[in-house]
């Protein structure tokens, strides 16, 4: 059996079941080694000594176990979710999105245009802070059940669950428009930003890489064709990617 000590309720409950064990093992012990009168006359103060013994020992340890979880906790979430942004790693992406393959899903790759011009400009510090703010806007614009990922510097990874190449695209399209409208205050000067998308389809059963290659070379041509836009892979044209809808115009 294995104690999970989740929360204060777990540790109130965990030091009320060690404390009735103990309880019943006292009794237990009393009347099989004792006489039944001597048992039944002791009976009273053994239990009371007992209990004074086992509850604060199981409390202690309960607390114990609730620091232990809550650390661990701690330590699982540092190690699946981006330090500065706090969306998932890309070891993260990889563990959540192995049982996504099964159905069908839409492919995002995008990055913050221009960015290592304003690191230059303006500072790691701004550059951090409109990292974290891309971030909240890929997370606060998407379902629960979709997937948010830093693959590494200003390139982010999505995954919409259930999803086609079009809703994708629109979704895309939906986030190029929030992170233009976004402003970013740092000092007395306010920042703009703008994002540029790939898009590609993973089929049910297909390669998550593949996939994520797709999408990467619709991005590519979205920065090629003047950022700030979306991009639909397409694997009939030569090109690679067409633009699609408004954000591509």
């Amino acid at each position: 059996m294995t104690w999970r000590v989740r929360t204060k309720g777990d540790v109130w409950r965990f030091t009320v079941a060690i404390s009735a064990i103990v309880l019943l093992g006292s009794l237990g012990l009393r009347f099989g080694m004792l006489p039944p009168d001597l048992a039944a006359r002791t009976l009273v103060p053994g239990s009371a000594m007992a209990l004074m013994l086992a509850a604060p020992i199981a409390w202690f340890v309960g607390r114990r176990m609730h620091e232990v979880h809550r650390l661990g906790t701690r330590l699982e979430h540092a190690i699946n979710h981006d330090l500065l942004t706090g969306v998932h790693t890309r070891r993260a992406f990889y563990e959540r999105t192995g049982p996504m393959t099964g159905g069908g899903c839409a492919v995002i790759v995008t990055d913050i245009d221009n960015f290592k011009g304003f690191n230059d400009r303006y500072g790691h510090f701004a550059g951090d802070q409109a990292l974290r703010q891309f971030a909240a806007i890929l997370t606060g614009n998407c379902r629960h059940a979709d997937i948010v990922a830093r693959f590494g510097g200003e390139e982010f990874v999505i995954v919409l669950s259930d999803a086609g190449a079009g809703e994708g695209l629109a979704v895309a399209e939906r986030l190029a428009a929030r992170v233009r409208a976004s402003a970013i205050y740092h000092g007395a000067h306010t920042l703009c930003l703008t994002a540029s998308f790939g898009v590609a389809a993973l089929p049910p059963g297909g390669d998550m890489d593949i996939a994520i290659q797709q999408a990467d070379r619709a991005l590519y041509r979205a920065k090629h064709a003047g950022r700030d836009r979306a991009f639909l892979y397409d694997p009939g044209c030569d090109d690679a990617a067409i633009p699609m809808g408004t954000a591509a115009e």
